[in-house]
């Protein structure tokens, strides 16, 4: 019945949340075995699922699409990075209630994974990246308590959304109860291992609503399906700068990749975002990116901007389920509808330019905020790390709770008898013994 008041969509991501690292190179371009550069070192929280929830969350004020974002991941159990991932999340109004934190999962040690990239501090090109994604060959599914977790999260969920860092069986459970339950899925493709190994390995049913990824990794995926090379060409040209003179197969690409819409971007270029439309006609449309905001992208603030751009394309697309438009009438994507997903794909991604992380406010400072520099604040940290680090304390902070409440209600008790109302309590001699009667 809640159901009926309930503003916009309640969307969960599912997948990595980890720290990225991004160091900046003064001779990233010429590289000397054994020696120290020296350049600047960036550090922030990240992973596609992070990035595209809290994009959305960051943006739901303003939307009637979505009513609230939710993630879930496996996060160390013991580890100061998992506290400024739980802090970021909130800070952001990512609902972090699924992020579950383990110290081994089936049998295995629970890392936080992580993405660092070094690049040329004065073209800010990637020139090399090493990824690690702690929750790929982790089928979720395989452990009781966890997969009820999972499973409750996704049955709350209205819309789903994926990357490609995790576990195939997971993958396919999670598209197994999108396609039975009638809910749109979306799906990030950072690289092209995970999107090979994960997605386009997954069962052949398994169709996401939307796919995203860089031009790069794109076209190596599509080469890799024996495409020719003179639609990737053509594909290629109209995602770096809307090229519409040299014709490819729509229907066939998404085909491929498993997917109705696809968002793609040539970053590196910076020129704008394509959205390809599956369908008879298919579409396809290339928004233009604002030139200050391809100047902060070129700048080396490109990190997370395709998430963005997909973030865009969810909340857009929750938008339109809103007022009344059905996926199956037809392409979601048409000229009447193409302004208000370039509205929204380049408002997401301006917000992401806007930040040296991949989403704002994802970087991480070591100055303390003035709200956490309290002598209260302070008292509250070391009380949470003796709770996590030592049980006892718990067990000793629940009798002191315990021993509150009974004085509580004994001054309770005094109280009404003082006004002239005798309560009658069991006469019990331990609950005598207790409240001292």
């Amino acid at each position: 019945m809640w159901g009926w008041f309930r503003r916009g969509k309640r969307v969960l991501t599912i997948g990595s949340v980890h720290l990225d690292t991004i160091a900046l190179s003064r001779s990233a371009d010429k590289p000397h075995e054994g020696e120290t550069e020296v350049g600047s070192i960036i550090h922030s929280v990240g992973g596609s699922a992070y990035n595209i929830a809290a994009n959305l969350a960051t943006h739901r004020p303003k939307s009637d699409g979505i009513s609230s974002v939710g993630i879930y991941s496996i996060l160390p159990q013991h580890s100061v990075l998992t506290e400024i991932i739980k802090y970021k999340s909130a800070a952001a109004g990512v609902n972090s209630r699924y992020l579950r934190l383990h110290k081994e999962f089936n049998q295995k040690r629970v890392r936080g994974g992580g993405y660092v990239a070094i690049l040329d501090e004065d073209k800010r090109l990637i020139r090399t990246a090493v990824v690690d994604a702690a929750m790929y060959d982790t089928n979720i599914f395989e452990q009781a308590e966890e997969a009820a977790t999972l499973e409750d999260a996704i049955h709350r969920a209205d819309m789903l959304v994926i990357d490609a860092d995790l576990a195939v069986a997971t993958v396919n459970h999670i598209a197994d109860h999108a396609r039975r339950h009638d809910k749109p899925l979306f799906m990030s493709i950072g690289s092209v291992l995970a999107g090979t190994r994960t997605w386009l390995h997954s069962n052949t049913e398994n169709v996401a609503v939307c796919v995203s990824g860089r031009l790069l990794v794109m076209c190596t995926i599509l080469s890799a399906l024996k495409v020719p090379a003179s639609s990737i060409e053509a594909f290629r040209s109209f995602v770096v700068s809307g090229d519409r003179d040299q014709p490819f197969d729509i229907n066939e690409i998404c085909r491929l990749l498993k997917t109705r819409y696809l968002v793609c971007s040539n970053v590196r270029e910076s020129r704008g975002f394509a959205v390809l439309a599956s369908g008879n006609p298919a579409y396809k449309s290339f928004f233009a990116t604002p030139e200050d905001v391809r100047h902060r992208m070129q700048q080396g603030n490109s990190a997370g901007v395709v998430d963005g751009a997909l973030a865009g394309f969810i909340d857009c697309y929750a938008q339109l389920l809103r007022k009344g438009h059905r996926a199956d009438d037809g392409s979601i994507v048409n000229d009447d509808t193409a302004k208000m997903f370039k509205a929204n794909i380049l408002n997401f991604v301006e917000h992401v330019s806007e930040s040296e992380g991949a989403t704002q406010g994802s970087v991480i400072s070591f100055e303390e905020q003035a709200s956490e520099q309290s002598q209260l604040a302070k008292l509250w940290r070391l009380t949470r790390i003796a709770l996590d680090m030592l049980p006892v304390f718990r067990y000793l902070l629940s009798i002191g709770a315990l021993i509150i409440a009974l004085w509580l209600i004994d001054v309770a008790l005094d109280v009404l008898r003082y006004f002239g109302y005798d309560v009658n309590i069991l006469d019990k001699p331990w609950l005598r013994m207790l409240l001292r009667r």
